[in-house]
């Protein structure tokens, strides 16, 4: 198998005693190009570059490819043989990217940076009470979440603490007693309707691009909060950006951003820095998880329980992404 410098000497360890596990940090061109027809599973973080279309046709022994990664995006499933299995790595990231999700809700809801900046540019006083717009409570206000997997269902048991009333939009059934649970397109806009503030935690298939458009936006509460930790395709650009500008009290906070030539870019076609009401951070709700290890053993286990003759855990269908151009981070 092979392996990236993600992983930690002593999951790497783990592995060599189901096989051999070579580093592609310790290979040279050749020496890849002669491994790649032995190889029958790959753990991979970025899609390697050495992995061209001409290389993945010589790989006839790969059976497994394990993505570090939480979404599956990046993996280029149209080039790949019916046979491979592919496995996201679905809850590695799950409490840490929901804290990060609600760093950037409250962020929104209180205003942090719009007071800050206000400080800093000495255009604020102190003063005893504030208008009833200036900060948003969260205390028995609704809050949507959509895609209730790992993140999704972290983010939700954060709220709780918050108080607040949760709506799922998800296309499994939530056998959780306080959450109210929405399926199919009705479903997502009657939790958009009905929400104070939504956080996105979906995975990009062929289904969700650009699910948040002018249309899904329009049902939204106008002076609601979306919050979106997932990818930024889920919400149609040019839409948000003509949202924003003409509802002021309407705020997206945002840790993911567009893809500009096949890989995710600071870059915006609008000018979303122009508003008051945009937050964006340079995509740290995922690489804060990295620092734990937990992403590198989550993927290592279920390569193990694969290699152990087991169903491996979080196996994607390859027909929700195939229509998908490949994106890389």
């Amino acid at each position: 198998m092979i392996t990236t410098d993600v992983v930690d000497p002593a999951s790497i360890r783990g592995l060599s005693k189901y096989g051999k596990v070579f580093s592609t940090t310790a290979l040279d061109e050749p020496a890849l190009n002669q491994l790649l027809p032995s190889i029958d599973i790959l753990l991979v973080f970025f899609w390697p570059s050495f992995l061209t279309p001409e290389n993945l046709s010589r790989m006839s022994n790969l059976r497994l490819i394990q993505s570090i990664l939480a979404g599956v995006n990046h993996i280029p499933f149209a080039q790949l043989d019916k046979k491979v299995v592919v496995c996201s790595n679905a809850g590695a990231y799950s409490d840490e990217v929901a804290e990060y999700a609600w760093s950037l809700l409250l962020s929104a809801a209180k205003r942090i940076v719009d007071f800050h900046n206000a400080v800093k540019a000495e255009q604020w006083s102190l003063r005893r009470t504030l208008g009833g717009k200036e900060v948003t409570i969260m205390g028995e206000k609704t809050l949507g979440i959509l895609g209730y997997g790992g993140i999704g269902s972290a983010v939700a048991r954060i709220g709780r603490g918050f108080n607040v009333n949760i709506y799922a939009f998800s296309r499994k059934p939530v056998r959780e007693k306080d959450v109210r649970a929405f399926q199919g397109d009705k479903g997502l806009s009657r939790v958009l309707a009905k929400s104070d503030a939504v956080i996105v935690s979906l995975p990009l298939t062929k289904l969700t691009n650009k699910i948040i458009d002018a249309d899904k936006l329009a049902t939204m509460k106008k002076d609601a909060i979306l919050v979106n930790i997932a990818r930024a395709e889920l919400v149609d650009e040019s839409a948000l950006y003509e949202y924003l500008k003409t509802n002021p009290d309407f705020r997206y906070a945002t840790d993911v951003w567009w893809y500009r030539e096949e890989r995710e870019s600071l870059k915006t076609v609008s000018p979303f820095f122009e508003l008051s009401n945009f937050i964006g951070t340079p995509h740290v709700s995922g690489p804060s998880s990295l620092a734990t290890g937990k992403p590198a053993k989550f993927a290592v286990a279920n390569v193990i329980r694969f290699l152990r003759g087991l169903k491996p855990k979080n196996i994607v269908d390859p027909a929700e992404y195939l229509v998908t151009d490949r994106q890389e981070y």
